[in-house]
């Protein structure tokens, strides 16, 4: 199968990966992908890797039933805990920011790279969020950025249906229907832009409500009306995150990007892929011979 490749395969390549959010998808999507860079480094001197994780978030009780944390992490930072245990155990370096992104310059300072200028590095921005207005400043930094090329991977998941006012006991046998079969359905969008050409829209142009989304904010500031957060169902969170890792896999092993977008769903066990474009493909690859 034909694909996007962003890099010649003889050359030294340095991998540049941000994931934001270190929940119940970017837990999981962190530990599977630094197992598979671990894995690239032993076998290949060629290819390194610099790996950041930001997420302000503690770890709480109720993180224990789906994200990748036990009781000794109560009260911790989730980059601090996963950065330690897993970059220890992959023998990886980890840098991480216990800080929500909510700015700008907070992702271009993420993704300052002047110390790799000697190196084709190939950068990655991985978001792992449950709210559009992370995915629109991500959106902006895509389109925005001093970056002239640019992976941008995003997963999401669906929350498990909540019927607001009711307790479990008092539902319906129709709602309790409803809500079993509901928190299995997402999405994972990649996007690419190279020498400042886009060639694969990232997800907030995929799916446009997310850029008029008003009604979202950012992790920790209020906006302004109650939303019931749904929880989500671990399965779900780990068959995305399977995905996510599935991508980056191709990138780390043949610097290929083969499909646009995966719709899934984890109860069926299935996955909707968009790939590239036959025509998206020609004229990327008359594009690299030009330049």
């Amino acid at each position: 199968m034909r694909g996007l490749t962003v890099k010649n395969l003889k050359n030294t390549i340095h991998y540049h990966v941000v994931i934001i959010g270190m929940g119940a998808n970017g837990s999981h999507i962190f530990r599977s992908m630094l197992q598979d860079m671990a894995t690239y480094a032993k076998a290949n001197r060629n290819i390194s890797f610099d790996i950041t994780i930001a997420d302000e978030d503690k770890v709480e009780r109720k993180n224990l039933d789906n994200q990748l944390f036990d009781e000794e992490d109560i009260g911790e930072y989730k980059v601090h805990a996963l950065a330690e245990r897993y970059g220890e155990h992959y023998n990886l370096f980890v840098k991480a920011i216990p800080q929500y992104i909510t700015e700008l310059s907070m992702l271009e300072k993420l993704f300052d790279m002047e110390h790799w200028s000697n190196v084709r590095t190939i950068p990655v921005l991985v978001g792992a969020v449950d709210n559009n207005r992370s995915r629109q400043l991500m959106d902006e930094f895509f389109h925005s950025s001093h970056l002239d090329e640019l992976i941008y991977i995003d997963a999401g998941v669906e929350g498990v249906t909540v019927i607001p006012d009711k307790r479990p006991h008092q539902y319906t046998d129709d709602e309790k229907e409803m809500i079993a079969c509901s928190g299995f359905s997402g999405q994972v969008v990649v996007g690419y832009k190279s020498n400042h050409q886009v060639w694969l829209p990232p997800i907030a142009r995929v799916y446009e409500s997310i850029l008029t989304d008003e009604s979202t904010a950012f992790p920790g500031q209020s906006c302004g009306e109650a939303i019931i957060n749904n929880p989500q169902r671990c399965a779900t969170n780990k068959f995305a995150a399977q995905i996510v890792n599935n991508v980056l896999n191709n990138i780390f092993h043949t610097q290929t990007i083969y499909t646009h977008r995966m719709d899934f769903n984890a109860q069926l066990s299935g996955i909707a892929p968009t790939y590239i474009s036959k025509t998206i493909l020609e004229e990327y690859e008359n594009e690299k011979e030009r330049l």
